[in-house]
């Protein structure tokens, strides 16, 4: 009886890796996603680029108890916090489900003027944490926030006493920027550039404005079509030039962002 007990017990512990084996390989295919925060720190605005993508192979449903998806929030070099996305906003109580195929990406873009209690911020480098909102994904609970966390530093520059309301209109080479001015020495400069070739050189302009006055200004430009890059940004910088020749008070504009993944 001895030796038929001793049987059966080596017998299942000679059977249990393959169980093992096969348990694994019923278990459900991970789920293989990213979700992070691109911050841009521009003159007299931030822009907060929010990327969701499914990297895996099965169709991914995120699920929302409200229709907030995302939060964002800034703080200050103290940690204070000067903004936070879903301050003033009112969202639908109801549960909510957004659906990515493989390899499908969803992208958000906010803004935020720099003002916290109706002033605007110091210049310094704050820190950005955006949060998706979704409590369950494909049904199974979120266990590990920090997988739809993400948390980037960027520079707020100080506030540019030569130019303000700069916007540009138009593409593929052809741009129109607008904006007001008012150059301490009566006359400004702009070059155009994609971050490594200079496609403009610098160009003097002469506005019928000067320091302390505010008045609007517009620019027409054009780039031959054979020198925009095909993945990358084009930038039309404005600035002055002080009586030694120093460049001041640079003000970078986004005229066009080029890229094939997108």
């Amino acid at each position: 009886m001895r030796k038929v007990g001793l049987m059966i017990i080596l017998l299942l512990i000679a059977v249990a890796p393959a169980l093992a084996i096969g348990e694994e390989k019923q278990s459900p295919v991970n789920l293989e996603y990213s979700f992070y925060i691109d911050p841009i720190a521009g003159p007299e605005k931030a822009e907060f680029e929010i990327v969701l993508q499914n990297q895996g192979s099965t169709e991914l449903s995120f699920e929302y108890p409200t229709s907030q998806k995302y939060e964002i929030t800034v703080l200050d070099a103290n940690k204070k916090k000067v903004y936070q996305y879903s301050e003033g906003k009112s969202f639908a109580q109801a549960f909510e489900t957004l659906n990515l195929k493989p390899q499908e990406k969803m992208k958000w873009v906010e803004k935020w003027d720099y003002t916290s209690s109706g002033k605007r911020v110091p210049e310094g480098e704050y820190t950005v944490t955006a949060q998706l909102k979704a409590t369950s994904v494909n049904g199974k609970p979120v266990g590990d926030k920090k997988l739809l966390t993400d948390t980037k530093t960027m520079y707020i520059p100080a506030e540019n006493p030569v130019f303000k309301g700069v916007v540009s209109e138009g593409g593929k080479g052809n741009y129109k920027i607008m904006g007001d001015a008012r150059p301490i020495n009566g006359k400004f400069y702009y070059t155009v550039e994609d971050g490594h070739n200079q496609l403009i050189a610098e160009t003097e302009v002469v506005p019928d404005a000067k320091y302390p006055h505010w008045k609007p200004f517009t620019l027409e430009v054009s780039i031959p079509e054979s020198k925009l890059p095909q993945n990358g940004s084009v930038i039309l910088n404005l600035y002055e030039r002080s009586k030694d020749g120093e460049i001041i008070h640079t003000y970078p504009v986004l005229l066009e962002r080029f890229n094939p993944n997108n």
